[in-house]
Formats: C-alpha cells, structure tokens, sequence
C-alpha cells in the first residue's frame, strides 16, 4: 500500500511538472514586461485570455514564417491580447511588437504597408482598412484586428489603438533621411527602410527607398548609410567589383556610376560623404529628368553631413 501510494504521489508530481513546462512554453504573461503597462482597459470588454508573451525564440511559434522579417529588424518581444464585447461575438485582438528602435519599427511597418492603404492619423504612421489597423509609436508597431465588429468594427478598432497610443510615452518620429529625396512624382507612403542585405547583398545595410512614379513608369530612389566615408567608398568598390565582369557593369562617368541593366533599365549610383546614393529600374525616356533629381540628392546629402 505505500508503494502504490509512493506512485501516486510521483504521478501527481510529473503531471504538475509537466503542466508547469507548458504553462512556460506557452508564453504566459511576465508581470516584468514593460509591454503590460500598454495594455488599454476599455469599459465593457474583457480579456478572452490571459495575454501572451512571444520572445526572438518563440515568435515562429505565433507568426511561423513571417518571423524571420521581424527578426532581421532585431525583434524583442511580442505582446498579444485577444478581448472580446461583452454580450457579442465581437473580438479584437491586439499585438504589441517592440521592435527596440523607432527605425526597427518603421522598417518592419514599412514592409507590409502598401501605398495605397488608407492613411490614418495615429502614432507616427497608420492605417485602417476593413477590419486591420495598423500603425507605429516610438519602438512599437501595433497591429489590431476586429472580427464580427459589423458597422462599428471602425470605432472600436480606433478606440483601442488610441487607447493603447496613448500609454506609449516616447513617441519617436519618422526617419528625416526621408526629406531628402526630391519630392516631385514621389509615390506618397512607399518609404521603405531595410535594415539588412539591401539590393541582396550582405554587405548593403540600412538602407532607405523610396518609390516614384511617372505615367505608366516607375523607379526608386535610395540612400544606404554606410557609417562612415571609408565605409562608403569601400561598399560601393564592392559593389562596382561585383558587376565588373557581368554583361551589364557599372561604368564610371565623373565621379559617380551608370549601369544599363539586362532590361533596359538605368541604375545610377555615387557617395557622398558616408552615404551612397542613385536612382534605380529608370526607363530611358525619363533618365534626362531623373539625372537632375540625381544631382539634387547628392548636393542635399553633401550639405547634410
């Protein structure tokens, strides 16, 4: 009888081992995270669950393969608060990405912003289409979602989403590297900044782009911070190395570089100071236009050293 009872007792304990193990794994809410304090408390809803916690080594576990976007801007945490109306089936959720820097948000937002989504005044940058809003604040980038919301699905996504802005006390601001490109014919909300292996090579990082558009064609701008003028000149000798023994090299004109690329597309590149910069995929009837746009970048980039 007291072996049996011995059993039991070890049975029990595994099981509460086990039970604990899970409870972990599951990412349960740490009272230390400061991501809880942005947590909105709004009258007449209530949490469905308790509130998940997602670190770089489980994020895959929620987002699975779009985990590693987020990582590449250097992830920290993710909160995720599933609420719901009382008396309805009205759900939101709720995730608070804390991306680290302000730059690390945009970046990450930037990537899965499109042009023509509907801009919303919220935090830095937003926006609210059907039943998504999206948006940044300082390092957070803040993703809701409301199902069977009906006619009021708007409101109560906004309702959270300044509630939640609200609590986030720095607020960063937007890159300003951004003010530099020339604005004419530049596809409004289509900044983008890339933090690694921009243009596919891991060599290129902080990289910022932008899109323009001109009838039926299209180009990007971009700016790559190198970290200083060494660094610059040294990416962009890599750079010109790379094509130099391709059908379509750079070639050298005055102190910056064209290329004709293998779809009839000009790339123009040059430095200045610790930044590259150039326009890229311009047709031919727009490079007199474009060289011009070329020119007035470098000289901005110059005097903003």
């Amino acid at each position: 009888m007291k072996a049996r009872r011995n059993r039991f007792v070890l049975l029990i304990m595994n099981f509460g081992l086990i039970f604990l193990v899970l409870t972990a794994a599951a990412g349960s809410l740490d009272p230390d995270s400061d991501l809880k304090s942005l947590l909105p408390l709004v009258e007449g809803w209530k949490f469905q669950e308790e509130p998940q916690l997602y670190s770089p080594g489980t994020l895959f576990e929620y987002i699975n393969g779009a985990a590693e976007a987020y990582l590449s801007y250097d992830f920290k945490e993710l909160l995720v608060a599933q609420y719901q109306k009382d008396g309805t089936e009205t759900t939101l959720t709720l995730e608070i990405y804390d991306m680290g820097l302000p730059l690390n948000a945009f970046g990450i937002f930037s990537s899965e912003r499109y042009p023509d989504n509907p801009d919303l005044n919220i935090g830095n940058a937003g926006y609210l289409e059907e039943e998504v809003l999206n948006f940044i604040s300082g390092s957070y980038y803040l993703k809701l979602i409301c199902y069977n919301g009906g006619e009021e699905t708007a409101d109560y996504l906004q309702l959270f989403a300044r509630e939640v802005e609200s609590r986030i006390k720095d607020k960063g601001s937007l890159p300003e590297i951004f003010k530099l490109f020339p604005p004419e014919n530049l596809v409004k909300n289509s900044e983008k900044f890339i933090k690694k292996n921009f243009m596919g090579f891991d060599f290129l990082s902080q990289g910022y782009l932008v899109l323009y558009r001109e009838g039926r064609s299209e180009y990007e701008g971009l700016i790559i911070d190198c970290g200083s003028p060494a660094g610059a000149t040294s990416h962009l000798q890599k750079l010109v190395a790379f094509y130099a023994g391709e059908k379509n090299p750079f070639l050298r004109e005055g102190s910056w570089y064209h290329q004709k690329n293998a779809y009839g597309q000009h790339v123009l590149i040059s430095q200045a100071g610790s930044y590259l910069y150039g326009f890229s995929r311009v047709p031919d009837d727009l490079l007199p236009k474009v060289l011009k746009k070329f020119e007035k970048l470098g000289q901005k980039l110059a005097a903003a050293k």
